[in-house]
């Protein structure tokens, strides 16, 4: 049994080739919608979210390690043999232990709060309660992540120019943060687009 080839000439193959590279590169450029799916480019975008999720993992990394909770802990006491026992529990002080103070809780947790909006993607909000905690505690420990934490949340609503003002007022007053290179690099990606 014989297979007959249909013999098709060079120049028939280059006219076959681009037509069917300018059809892909046509439908590439413009994606219609088929059967009620709607195609679109997000690239930029992406990349964009991508590095946005990578620096709210690094800001989560540098914020309080302290839970606002007021929870009282156990206290062991050790005897040594021949020591003189007393009847009173032993309450350990170490410098600048703010925990049971019921101000930082409140302040942590207004932190907190921030956070856990951005982190569930409501960012507008995550921006009105940043710029909340930093008004509210101005001289907060945790100004420098509020004025981060603001940045990300702004460009996560999509405010291209508050966030700019953030990082910026950031970068200004935290040149050595450990974040200030992240900083710079979302400056330099806002900038682009």
């Amino acid at each position: 049994m014989a297979v007959l080839k249909p013999r098709i000439g060079f120049l028939s193959w280059v006219t076959l080739v681009t037509a069917l590279l300018t059809a892909s590169i046509a439908t590439a450029d413009n994606p219609k919608p088929a059967d009620g799916v709607q195609v679109q480019k997000v690239e930029n975008e992406s990349v964009f979210k991508g590095l946005l999720g990578q620096l709210w993992s690094k800001l989560r990394a540098y914020g309080p390690k302290l839970s606002a909770r007021n929870e009282t802990q156990p206290t062991m006491i050790a005897g040594v043999r021949g020591a003189e026992s007393t009847g009173t529990s032993l309450k350990p002080y170490w410098k600048d232990d703010r925990t049971n103070d019921p101000a930082y809780a409140q302040e942590i947790a207004a932190y907190n709060s921030a956070s856990q909006l951005a982190e569930t993607g409501k960012f507008t909000q995550a921006a009105e309660a940043f710029d909340s905690f930093l008004k509210t505690y101005p001289a907060s420990t945790l100004r420098a992540n509020a004025q981060f934490g603001l940045g990300l949340a702004c460009a996560g609503a999509g405010d291209k120019n508050r966030s700019l003002t953030a990082l910026r007022s950031f970068l200004k007053e935290n040149g050595k943060h450990p974040l200030a290179a992240d900083a710079n690099q979302m400056v330099k990606e806002l900038e682009k687009g």
